[in-house]
C-alpha cells in the first residue's frame, strides 16, 4: 500500500507548545495593558493628591494666620480689661458717686443743721435727765 505521508511525531506537541505560547503572550500583552494602564491611574491619582495637598496646606496657612491674628487681638483685650474695675470697684464708684450726686442729694443749709444738731441735743439731756 501506498505508505503515508509520515509526520514527525512532535509536530503535534510543537503545535500545542506554539498555541499555548501564543495564549501566554497574550495574556502577558493584556497584562502590561493593565499594568499601563494602572500606572497612568497613579500618576493621575499623584497629582490630584499634589493639587489637595496644596489647597490644604494653603488653607492650614490661612487658619494659622487668622489664630495667629485672634491670639493678638486677645492680648489687646486681655491687657486693656485690666485697665479696666472688677464689678465690686464699680458698686463701690457707683455708691461715692450716688453720695455726692447734687441731683439725688439734698442739701441742707448751716442754720438747719444747727437747730438740727441742737434739737439732739435736748433730746439727749431729756433721755440723762431720766435716767
Amino acid at each position: 500500500m501506498a505508505e503515508k505521508a509520515q509526520t514527525p511525531p512532535f509536530s503535534s506537541e510543537i503545535n500545542e507548545i506554539n498555541r499555548r505560547l501564543r495564549m501566554v503572550e497574550m495574556k502577558i500583552m493584556k497584562i502590561e495593558e493593565r499594568l499601563t494602564s494602572l500606572e497612568n491611574l497613579a500618576r493621575e491619582l499623584e497629582t490630584d493628591m499634589k493639587i489637595i495637598r496644596d489647597v490644604y496646606d494653603r488653607k492650614i496657612a490661612d487658619l494659622k494666620e487668622e489664630l495667629s491674628s485672634m491670639n493678638e487681638k486677645i492680648e489687646v483685650m486681655s491687657k486693656s480689661g485690666e485697665q479696666f474695675v472688677n464689678k465690686t470697684e464699680f458698686q463701690k464708684i457707683k455708691l461715692f458717686l450716688d453720695v455726692f450726686n447734687p441731683l439725688k442729694s439734698s442739701f441742707i443749709t448751716k442754720e438747719e443743721l444747727e437747730a438740727k444738731l441742737e434739737e439732739l441735743k435736748k433730746d439727749i439731756l431729756r433721755q440723762e435727765n431720766k435716767i
